[in-house]
């Protein structure tokens, strides 16, 4: 009858848009929790103003506008992903939620223990981990997968930024380093 078919439609409608929130919360609430985090009562102290950058290096006030927009095609894709297949398949799912967590891991590796190259390496396997989940999302949405292409490439060239940024500290210590006499062990 019309009055259940609208029901339905309205039900359909109703769970898209909390599932649309519930990304977009992920994404852009983790971002900017970390991002008040990080710029208010833990935020770069005089170590990061100290660390040597390289000559291209963006500007500060650039990183708030790309990851929020980067973060916007994150959830609209997983959106047009649900879309699809609900979350009946367990890869694509498991290789987003896990991007995410690495996503958000990096900026208190870097920032608040200060390990550079453990950021490195942490950002270059969560650009492999973007990558598998491009693909997955490809397959199930198209425009999923190419949503996740400008994200891929931001996190590829701030990957390569983190390692130019300890290439050029060789001598920064983060926290999880100590000394034994002469020996400085790092972990």
């Amino acid at each position: 009858s019309g009055i259940n078919a609208e029901w339905h439609y309205g039900r359909e409608q109703q769970e898209g848009c909390v599932a649309f929130l519930g990304f977009l919360l992920l994404t852009e609430g983790g971002g900017s929790i970390l991002g008040y985090l990080m710029s208010g009562p833990f935020g770069p102290d005089s170590w990061y103003a100290n660390l040597v950058k390289p000559s291209w290096n963006p500007p500060n006030w650039l990183f708030g506008p790309a990851w929020t927009t980067l973060y916007l095609f994150v959830a609209i894709a997983a959106f047009l992903v649900w879309k699809k297949i609900g979350f009946s398949q367990c890869l694509p799912w498991t290789l987003f939620f896990l991007q995410m967590a690495l996503n958000f891991a990096w900026t208190p590796i870097f920032f608040l223990v200060h390990e550079l190259k453990f950021a490195s390496i942490e950002s270059s396997v969560m650009a492999f981990f973007i990558f598998f989940t491009l693909i997955k999302f490809m397959a199930i949405d198209k425009r999923a997968g190419l949503l996740f292409l400008p994200y891929l490439a931001w996190v590829t060239f701030a990957t390569y930024l983190s390692y130019t940024i300890w290439k050029l500290n060789p001598d920064s210590r983060g926290l999880f380093c100590e000394s034994i006499g002469e020996i400085e062990i790092c972990y």
